[in-house]
């Protein structure tokens, strides 16, 4: 079932979508809870953030495309 969610049509288009947008959030609220500081703009804190946002985002597209492929397997039976 792995692979055939992984190569479903759209999934890593939209794995890749859904990470840069949870990466891009999780900076922004970081660096909210920083108070706006300046100096918080560093590579080391962008690439936590950016991935963390692959982590979940993978996960999230995965759930979304392994219950959208069981609902049709279990719609043609």
């Amino acid at each position: 079932m792995f692979k055939r969610v992984i190569n479903h049509k759209g999934f890593l288009k939209f794995a890749l979508l859904l990470s840069l947008v949870y990466g891009a959030v999780l900076f922004l609220v970081q660096w909210a809870f920083t108070g706006f500081y300046g100096p918080f703009f560093n590579i080391k804190n962008l690439f936590f953030a950016l991935l963390a946002g692959i982590i979940s985002g993978f996960f999230v597209s995965y759930g979304k495309f392994w219950g959208k492929l069981k609902q049709l397997d279990h719609k043609n039976k």
